[in-house]
Order: structure tokens, then C-alpha cells, then sequence
């Protein structure tokens, strides 16, 4: 329960602390706040969000990462969230179409409509009947385990409560997507001749590196699927990009009382007796009965003591191996006069250069361009671009190639760009390339890596870390923990927190 009385001035007790402002640690900082909880956030940087961040240049606004707003549709995550917390959400649109997809040999349409999507395909794919038959599936499945996620449960189970509320959460319903826990999306694939269609192969592979962070061979159905469903229950342009959305849940925070100390980094997190103790580099101290790390677990070994660290179900080593990647971004702001009338008024469009080549490192990004009459990104007639790519984070830290390559990479996709945008270069009028390097710098994320851990085998879902640490009182949530990557599941799993904290467990 929150603590009834009032916190003196100088007092550095909180009922809650947490470190970080993304999507997840800003979740449970505004829902504990409204429930009462005295709430310190702590944000080593200028800006809040971490990689769901934004910051200003030559007068556009750069969204930090490319993507798509999702949840807002009637029952969506984001739609429950801000009923709790009571809040109108940002000023935003529903997308159909989605993006468009560039492939080497053809475009495509992605629409959220499923009938249209369905022709689309069809048209640009053949094998229209098996593909509504895999997507008719990816639906089904995904809506039976929608009521299951909504229970907000801790996973993997370790407390008889969780256990409890996992148990409770499993119905019929549920039990009956057990075949699929054992499959990845790509053996699915093959029950509907799909797997050797290479345009369509390659379209949805795509769509999963961008979601999941990985193609369809490693990505365990489940997560797949329930990645492919959302864009298609609702996916949104939202003004002022997903930043907007953190500063709602940020003025939420501060509404009820909670606070918020910017550039204010943490060096350190000590188990006491019957709190947690954080240390800054400004030498501040604060202690809190419970304390919520929304640093991704790369960062989380660098912040405990040896002998907490060696408590947790989280072991370095093995953490270490993990699989992540790093992002290459590039931030344009351009005169609108490149886009064609057909492209002027669609967000979002995805890149694929080779069929051949791995879907990173240039081969494949995503590129979000801010829409006209939203003045928060740019000046009218001109646009503010993110676009981002995933790559293998370890190249950037070789000092001596450092320079040589960003202009290696931004001369491979602007060349990209230039083949569906001719006039693209013509319009350029700011342009910042973002590497791990940056990533690290500006969010803190050890070697810049982002995006949680990509899975590697069809039982990946079967290993994720759970937002318990099992230290009575430190939690975690981000996209390094369940339920994982993107606003939604980084949203979730502070949503989660929030939850237990709550229920006093």
C-alpha cells in the first residue's frame, strides 16, 4: 500500500522509485502516482523516452526511432491504459493504408483492412487463398491470447502468486494455441506452401525484423503472430510522433504528484534492509521500498553490487550472449517537394534493396515521414524523416573505420531512397546519421543496443526474463523483459509492475 504520510521536504524516502523514461518505467510511474504512491522518476538525459524519444534540429523534430504508433483502437493497450489513468490520449490517425513496401522487383500495399490486404496480397504475391488462410490463422490465434495478456501476468511464473495469476488467466480458449508454443512462424508457413514464395517470404520477414527483431525462421509463432495482428487491430499516425505519448504519460505523472528529475543519471542501486538505495553522479542519494529499472538488463550489472548481482535468475554471462542489434538511423529534415502526390500522405514506408542479403545493415529500413499540418515536426511544406535499419552493433566501436563507414551507409540508402524518390538528395536540408555509438551516448544503453533481445530459436518465448527480479522490491520493465520489445510490450511490462506493487507482493 502507498505510504499515508506526507513526504517532508528534503525527505529522500519514496514509496517508489524509478529509473528511466521509457514507455514501461513512465507506465508504472503515472499509474502508481494516480493510485497515490509518492513516484520519483529519474532520467539521465535532457529528453524523455529513451529510444521512444525525440529532439529538435534546425528547426524540425526528429522522432528518435521509426515507428508505427499502435494500441489506441477500441480495447488496444494504450486505449485501457489512459481510461485508468483518466487522460485524453495525443492527437492522432488511423492508418489504412499502413505503409507501402518497396521490394526489389515490386511494391506492395500493407493496408489494416483485411479484405483489402487480402486483394493486395493476392495481387502482388499469387497464392492469395493460402495467404488470407495463414493471416485467417494469425488472427484467430492472436485474439486467443489477447485475454491472457490483458491479465498483465509475470513471466516466467516464480512466486506462488504469479503462478496463481497465470493459472487463473488459462482457459480453453488459451489451452488451445499449445500446439503452436512449440512452432516458429516459419514452420507455420510451410502448412500453407508459403515458405518457398520468396516476394511474400520476404515481405513478412520485414514486418517481423521490424517487430520481433527477427525473420520468420527464428521468431516463435506466438510472438510473431501476435506482432502481425496489431497493425491490422490498429495502427496510427500520431502527431508530434511517440514522444507525444510519453510527455501524456509524463504531465500524467507530475499530475498526481509524482516527480521527475532530468539529467540526473544513477551510478549506483544498493539492497538496504528494507529499501533500495540510488546513488547519482550528482552524489544525490534517494531510497525507495521499491525500485523500478527501466534501463534495459544490459545496463543492470553495472548499477548493482557484485553480491546482488549474483542473486539474480539474470546471470552476465549469460546475458551477454544474448542476441541484440544496434540501429543506424538517419534524421532528415527535407522540402516536401520530393514525394510524389500518390506517396504525400502516407507515414510510413519500408525498404527492401536484395532478396538475397541478410534484412539489416541497410537492406532493409523503415522510413517515417512526419505528415503535412502536423507542426509539431516541421515548417509547413517540409518534412522531418527518421529512418532506421538494424545492424550489428560491435563494427561501430572500431574508432579507426568510425567516420568512413556512416558515409558508406548513408550513401548505400540514400541511394535506396533515390531509386523510388529520385529527387530525394535535391530536397535534403538537414541530415544526422545515428550509429550505436550515438544510441549509447544519448540513452545510456550499454554499446547502444536496442530493440530487447532478438530471438534465435521457435523457444525463445520460453526464455525471456521476467519483470520480477526476485530482490524483494527491484523490478524491472522494458524491452529486455516479458512480455518484450516495442511500446506495447515495454508499456505492459511497467503496466505489470504497477500491478504487483500494488497487490503488496
Amino acid at each position: 500500500m502507498p505510504s499515508t504520510t506526507s513526504k517532508r521536504e528534503g525527505d529522500s524516502m519514496y514509496d517508489v522509485i524509478v529509473v528511466g523514461t521509457g514507455f514501461g518505467g513512465l507506465t508504472a510511474g503515472a499509474v502508481l502516482a494516480k493510485k497515490g504512491y509518492r513516484v520519483l522518476t529519474l532520467e539521465a538525459a535532457n529528453e524523455l523516452g529513451g529510444s521512444a524519444g525525440k529532439f529538435d534540429r534546425n528547426g524540425f523534430r526528429f522522432a528518435a526511432g521509426a515507428t508505427v504508433g499502435m494500441g489506441f483502437e477500441q480495447g488496444g493497450v494504450f486505449s485501457k491504459l489512459f481510461e485508468e489513468l483518466e487522460v485524453s490520449p495525443p492527437t492522432m490517425s488511423k492508418l489504412d493504408p499502413i505503409m507501402n513496401v518497396y521490394l526489389p522487383d515490386r511494391d506492395v500495399t500493407y493496408y489494416a483492412d483485411q479484405d483489402k490486404w487480402y486483394k493486395e496480397a493476392g495481387r502482388v504475391f499469387g497464392q492469395g487463398e493460402n495467404i488470407q488462410a495463414f493471416f485467417n490463422e494469425v488472427f484467430s490465434v492472436a485474439d486467443r491470447l489477447y485475454p491472457f495478456i490483458d491479465r498483465k501476468v509475470v513471466f516466467p511464473p516464480a512466486t506462488m502468486g504469479e503462478w496463481k495469476n497465470i493459472v487463473s488467466s488459462i482457459n480453453l480458449h488459451t489451452l488451445s494455441v499449445a500446439p503452436f508454443v512449440t512452432q516458429s512462424v516459419h514452420d507455420r508457413l510451410k502448412k500453407y506452401d508459403l515458405h518457398r514464395n520468396q516476394p511474400f517470404l520476404t515481405f513478412l520477414n520485414g514486418q517481423l525484423m521490424d517487430s520481433v527483431q527477427t525473420t520468420s525462421e527464428y521468431s516463435p509463432s506466438l510472438l510473431g503472430y501476435m506482432a502481425l495482428s496489431v497493425f491490422h487491430r490498429g495502427a496510427f499516425y500520431v502527431q508530434g510522433g511517440l514522444a507525444s505519448i510519453i510527455d501524456t504519460l509524463s504531465d500524467t505523472l507530475l499530475h498526481h504528484g509524482g516527480e521527475l528529475k532530468k539529467r540526473t543519471r544513477v551510478d549506483s542501486i544498493q539492497r538496504k534492509a528494507n529499501s533500495w538505495e540510488v546513488k547519482t553522479k550528482r552524489r544525490d542519494t534517494f531510497d525507495a521500498k521499491h525500485l523500478i529499472v527501466n534501463a534495459p538488463l544490459h545496463n543492470i550489472f553495472s548499477l548493482l553490487s557484485e553480491e546482488d548481482a549474483s542473486s539474480l535468475p539474470v546471470k552476465r554471462e549469460k546475458e551477454e550472449q544474448q542476441r541484440s542489434w544496434g540501429a543506424f538511423t538517419l534524421y532528415i529534415g527535407a522540402d516536401e517537394r520530393f514525394l510524389d502526390d500518390s506517396e504525400a500522405n502516407i507515414p510510413f514506408h519500408q525498404f527492401i534493396g536484395d532478396y538475397e542479403k541478410p534484412l539489416s545493415e541497410g537492406n532493409q529500413f523503415l522510413f517515417s515521414v512526419s505528415q503535412p499540418g502536423d507542426p509539431l515536426f516541421a515548417p509547413p511544406g517540409k518534412r522531418a524523416i527518421t529512418l532506421s535499419t538494424h545492424t550489428e552493433p560491435h563494427q561501430w566501436w572500431n574508432r579507426d573505420q568510425y567516420e568512413s563507414l556512416k558515409e558508406q551507409y548513408v550513401e548505400r540508402i540514400v541511394g535506396q531512397i533515390e531509386k523510388k524518390f529520385p529527387l530525394f538528395s535535391d530536397h535534403i536540408e538537414t541530415l544526422l546519421p545515428g550509429t550505436p555509438v550515438t544510441f549509447q551516448r544519448f540513452t545510456q544503453r550499454r554499446k547502444g543496443l536496442v530493440g530487447g533481445y532478438a530471438p534465435t530459436s521457435k523457444y525463445s518465448l520460453l526464455k525471456a526474463y521476467s519483470p520480477n527480479s526476485r530482490l524483494d522490491g527491484l523490478w524491472f520493465c522494458g524491452d529486455t523483459v516479458f512480455p518484450g520489445a516495442g511500446s506495447l510490450g515495454s508499456s505492459l511490462s511497467g503496466w505489470t509492475v504497477a500491478s504487483e506493487i500494488q497487490k503488496g507482493r
